[in-house]
């Protein structure tokens, strides 16, 4: 996976400090993903997942629940649903091949005259998840590939800064399905509590 310049990185950190608590910059490629707008490349937000679980439910279906930040505030949150698992020598790789869904959760704060407000934006999409070893076992690692998204959901005062755009990175998850459940239901308090409305974050 392609690094960003640190000028453009450090661009979009002061573009969108005013939005979010935090902007994360890649340490490690494990756990890393970048979201880049398709019509202005510069526009590119990044995090850096530091809790990383997945629910395992067959051969061919499981879901990957990604952090950054604290799990009862974190600042982006990533669900991905596998859909079928490719197999190793058999399944072509295809640019434009989609295999997994992907929601993209943005938890912003933003500050005006009026007051201080918490906002959020999801974007949903859907793009190739290749897996690094078999699912079921204690961990999981892998790579998300050209996953177009698209602004699905926002609160009142969420700027969309990004557009359509797609969102490319990898992680290594520990197996806990008992914790992706519990993740999910966090992320659907939050996420409605900022949106006014019932919202799930679910990535079906």
């Amino acid at each position: 996976m392609r690094m960003p310049s640190t000028i453009w990185a450090a661009a979009l950190c002061l573009l969108l400090s005013p939005l979010l608590a935090g902007c994360a910059w890649f340490s490690d490629p494990s756990g890393a993903m970048a979201v880049t707008s398709q019509a202005d490349a510069s526009r590119r937000l990044e995090g850096n997942f530091d809790t990383a679980y997945y629910r395992y439910d067959d051969k061919n279906t499981l879901t990957v629940v990604l952090l950054d930040g604290p799990e009862d505030e974190p600042n982006q949150a990533a669900a991905i649903r596998l859909l079928w698992a490719p197999n190793a020598g058999r399944t072509p790789i295809d640019s434009d091949a989609t295999n997994a869904t992907v929601q993209y959760v943005v938890f912003a704060d933003r500050r005006t005259a009026e007051g201080y407000f918490h906002e959020a934006g999801i974007y949903s999409g859907a793009g190739y998840l290749h897996l690094d070893n078999t699912p079921g076992g204690s961990s999981l690692s892998g790579d998300l590939w050209q996953a177009d998204l698209l602004l699905t959901d926002r609160s009142e005062r969420f700027k969309d800064l990004l557009g359509q755009s797609r969102i490319t990175g990898s992680f290594t998850a520990r197996r806990d399905d008992a914790k992706v459940n519990t993740l999910l239901r966090q992320l659907n308090i939050r996420v409605t509590d900022r949106l006014g409305y019932p919202r799930l974050v679910r990535a079906d």
